[in-house]
C-alpha cells in the first residue's frame, strides 16, 4: 500500500521536470496555416504518471527494461512526465515490482500523491526471440493507456507489435545456423522498444507543452488572423 511519503517526494519532481520538457520541447516552429488537432476527450491531460509495466512474459526483465523506454516520447509529444525511474524506486519501496499489482487500485491515490492528471499503464505482452534454422526474429508486443486520475476513463490505447528479423545472410548452413543464433541471441530489445513507442505515442493528441499546441480559442484566433492575411 502506498504511504503518505509519497507526497514528500512529489514536489521537486515537478520543478525538475517541467525544465526538462521545456529543454526537450524546444524547437523553432515556422510559421504556417494553423491545422486542427485532435483532443482527448477530458480536460485535465497535463501530466502523466508512468507505472511499472505488466509483464506477461517469461522474460524476467522485460517490464523493468522497457520501462526505461517510455519517458522520453510522451515528454516529447508534450506532456508533463514524472521522472520514471524516482518513480520506479518509489513504487519498488512501497513493494510494487509489477504493473499488475496496480490493476484494483483507485487512479485518485495517484492524482491525490503525486498530482498526476493520467497515468500510463502498460502490458508487454511478447519480449521474446525464436529461430528455426537460419531464420531468426525478435519480437515486442506492448499494450497502452492513457487513463484519468480524475474520472479513471481511458482517455487512448493502443496495442502495437513489432518484429526484427535476425536471420543470417551465410551461404553455409552451418554459417547460417550459427549466424542466426548469434544475432538472436545477441539482439538489443531497446531499440526494438523506442520505435514500438514512436510509431504508438505518434497516435496520442499533442499535449499542452507541444511547441504546435493550440487551445481552442487560440486555434481560432489564429485561423481568422490567417484567413485575414490571405484575404489581402
Amino acid at each position: 500500500m502506498l504511504t503518505p511519503m509519497l507526497t514528500n517526494r512529489t514536489s521537486w519532481l515537478r520543478t525538475f521536470t517541467v525544465a526538462f520538457t521545456v529543454l526537450v520541447l524546444n524547437a523553432c516552429v515556422s510559421a504556417q496555416p494553423p491545422v486542427d488537432q485532435s483532443r482527448f476527450s477530458e480536460p485535465y491531460t497535463r501530466s502523466v504518471l508512468i507505472l511499472p509495466p505488466a509483464n506477461q512474459t517469461t522474460a524476467a526483465q522485460a517490464s523493468e527494461l522497457y520501462y526505461t523506454s517510455l519517458a522520453v516520447p510522451l515528454t516529447r509529444a508534450g506532456f508533463y512526465v514524472f521522472p520514471s525511474l524516482l518513480t520506479q524506486r518509489i513504487m519498488q519501496n512501497e513493494g510494487i515490482i509489477d504493473g499488475a499489482q496496480l490493476d484494483n487500485v483507485d487512479l485518485a491515490l495517484f492524482r491525490q500523491m503525486f498530482g498526476a492528471d493520467m497515468v500510463l499503464r502498460t502490458r508487454v505482452t511478447r519480449w521474446d526471440t525464436s529461430y528455426v534454422v537460419i531464420t531468426g526474429s525478435v519480437t515486442v508486443s506492448v499494450e497502452y493507456e492513457l487513463v484519468s486520475t480524475h474520472s479513471g476513463n481511458i482517455l487512448w490505447e493502443y496495442s502495437g507489435s513489432i518484429t526484427e528479423n535476425t536471420g543470417s545472410q551465410n551461404t553455409s548452413l552451418l554459417g547460417a545456423l550459427l549466424e542466426t543464433a548469434l544475432n538472436t541471441a545477441q539482439q538489443d530489445y531497446i531499440p526494438i522498444a523506442r520505435e514500438l513507442n514512436r510509431t504508438a505515442f505518434a497516435r496520442v493528441p499533442i499535449g499542452p507543452y507541444h511547441p504546435r499546441y493550440l487551445t481552442e480559442e487560440e486555434f481560432a484566433a489564429r485561423l481568422a488572423a490567417w484567413r485575414e492575411e490571405n484575404q489581402r
